[in-house]
């Protein structure tokens, strides 16, 4: 039986940063080779603009209730820093592409873009793999509809009403943090909202019609927020819990993470969310970066849903979107097939962050 007869869905991705990539290449080709990627750092980074996208050799079973799901990951090599070099986007963007026609090939019926693989593909690809028989979706609506419910089930926890949370959501005018701040509808007692684009954020704002709701800095969310989701990506850290004060829950939903902590014994507490956690492990290699083995990205996340669920495929929606509804139907349906909201610690990095500014991107991922 051929590749093209096996595969349900295709988790298309990027690596996070360069250890990243060293992990991914000792995943495929040995210690030794992942020993001279690190000997020859600058060069192999130079080369990154050419090595095309490609299938990794894991193909996992996913058990969920009912279904069996069979998976693929393809990795895009480049990395978030490509932002910041303009002549390198159109290497990335084509690598993205390529990673869809891969996913074609090999007979996937969804396939899920990660990271910054959902921007750089553009609305145009999503039509153009629709019509190819291929569902793609940047996973937003899961994503924000998975971190809203563990921020509940946190709160909950902590005996901490959310009528009387003060809320900041970085990223409020990209899909993810816009659904989320739908999903939170008028209950926080203050939804602070943070954005690059203010004209933008202005609408987000009006649309949501929360009757204590404003369009705020970074700083000015730091200081006022009990419970943050940072729901953008960037390529570096944009907030420190070092920042903020002590029992705020941060919610990182950024790949690669965009929360951190500079000093230990720090009072806040800072959750990976966007996640998932699966009936069984999902073995994906070196790419997931995940503590837990039955942890899985949102965006990925909701791939699996949708190749499980196919009448739920017309709710796949590419950058700029997603809305409430999709994540409220796409929710149910992950619960249904076993899927729980989950969150972890971050990773051991300490890295400074940049409160001051919002990253030069502003964008929604999955």
């Amino acid at each position: 039986m051929s590749d093209r007869n096996v595969l349900d869905v295709a988790f298309i991705g990027h690596p996070s940063s360069f250890s990243h990539i060293v992990r991914l290449i000792e995943d495929m080709d040995g210690p030794e080779a992942a020993r001279r990627v690190t000997r020859n750092e600058k060069s192999f980074t130079a080369f990154l603009d050419w090595m095309p996208s490609n299938v990794t050799h894991h193909r996992p079973v996913i058990q969920l209730n009912g279904v069996s799901i069979r998976a693929a990951m393809i990795v895009c090599w480049f990395l978030p820093q490509i932002i910041d070099h303009r002549h390198k986007l159109k290497l990335a963007v084509s690598k993205v592409l390529q990673g869809v026609d891969i996913a074609a090939s090999m007979g996937a019926q969804v396939a899920s873009l990660g990271g910054f693989t959902s921007i750089l593909a553009g609305r145009r690809r999503f039509e153009a793999a629709e019509t190819s028989g291929i569902t793609l979706t940047a996973g937003n609506a899961l994503t924000a509809a998975l971190a809203v419910s563990r921020l509940r089930t946190e709160l909950e926890a902590r005996k901490r009403p959310l009528e009387d949370e003060t809320v900041a959501i970085i990223g409020a005018s990209g899909d993810v943090g816009g659904t989320a701040a739908a999903l939170l509808n008028s209950e926080p007692r203050k939804l602070l909202l943070v954005a690059r684009d203010q004209e933008r954020l202005e609408r987000t704002r009006t649309s949501l019609g929360h009757p204590n709701s404003a369009c705020v800095s970074i700083a000015e969310a730091v200081a006022q927020a009990t419970s943050i989701l940072v729901a953008t990506s960037a390529t570096e850290p944009i907030i420190s819990a070092d920042d903020v004060a002590p029992g705020t829950l941060i919610f990182d939903l950024g790949y690669p993470p965009t929360a951190t902590s500079a000093a230990a014994g720090s009072k806040a507490y800072i959750m990976r969310a966007g996640l998932a956690a699966f009936p069984a492990p999902i073995p994906i290699g070196a790419y997931s970066r995940l503590a837990q083995p039955n942890h899985l990205f949102g965006c990925s996340t909701e791939s699996v849903v949708l190749a499980a669920r196919p009448d739920l495929r017309h709710l796949a929606r590419g950058q700029g979107q997603a809305g409430k509804t999709e994540a409220l139907a796409l929710l149910d349906a992950a619960l249904a097939l076993g899927i729980r909201p989950a969150v972890e610690a971050p990773p051991a990095i300490v890295t400074q962050a940049a409160t001051s500014v919002v990253p030069q991107l502003d964008p929604s991922f999955g």
